[in-house]
């Protein structure tokens, strides 16, 4: 079972990056330091996901791996030909990993706490 304390950091961690994606975007207009924050925030999904496949072998992260992997072997080839509209797709990836870790943050917090889930 996933822990709540694990849930709750890689959620605060998303939530802090998926806030400094918005803010660097909007308010300095600075589409270089946005995608450049947007692939440490795409990273830390990645590790997050690989964590929760191998450790708890949450199945339901197999899609999001498979898709982040192609993304990652065919952003180079996008950004090339298209340029800064190749971060759309990428946006979109961590957008569907972040409803699902908090889809997956509830339902964590609804079941009923075990003795070694103290944290």
């Amino acid at each position: 079972m996933v822990s709540r304390f694990r849930m709750k950091i890689d959620l605060l961690g998303q939530c802090v990056l998926v806030l400094a994606v918005i803010l660097l975007l909007y308010l300095v207009e600075g589409i270089r330091w946005s995608g450049s924050i947007l692939i440490v925030l795409a990273i830390w999904q990645f590790i997050s996901a690989a964590h929760l496949l191998y450790i708890y072998r949450h199945i339901r992260r197999v899609n999001y791996l498979r898709t982040a992997i192609i993304l990652a072997v065919s952003l180079p080839i996008w950004i090339h030909f298209i340029g800064n509209l190749a971060y759309l797709p990428l946006a979109g990836l961590v957008l569907w990993y972040f409803i699902q870790t908090i889809r997956d943050t509830i339902v964590v917090y609804r079941r009923p706490r075990s003795f070694w889930d103290l944290i």
